[in-house]
């Protein structure tokens, strides 16, 4: 064995080229937890807010048909669900761009 082989033996664990930058960033701790828990508000305020504001609709429209109602409160939630992804990941997306900066 060639002594110049031992010394190239490393950790298979360890990183042969670390990413340059990487050890210096620090994570904000909780960041995934705070989004899972932002992300099921999405969920269940879509799911409120679209089913209170058809049944709004619905009233001020004079709409007793169920089929309907149950439509539009499809409807609502459909376009609800997204929008509100979209604004949770924009704040997101925001606090870590500003995190990154101040680093």
């Amino acid at each position: 064995m060639n002594p110049e082989e031992g010394k190239e033996a490393k950790d298979p664990r360890e990183e042969p080229h670390p990413v340059p930058g990487r050890r210096d960033r620090k994570r904000r701790t909780g960041s995934r937890f705070l989004l899972a828990v932002a992300l099921a508000g999405c969920v269940i305020g879509a799911l409120f807010a679209g089913a209170r504001i058809s049944d709004f609709i619905c009233d001020v429209a004079g709409i007793t048909s169920t089929s309907v109602r149950l439509g539009g409160k499809v409807a609502v939630i459909a376009i609800l669900l997204p929008a509100w992804f979209y604004l949770v990941e924009r704040l997101f997306l925001s606090r870590s761009s500003r995190d990154g900066r101040n680093s």
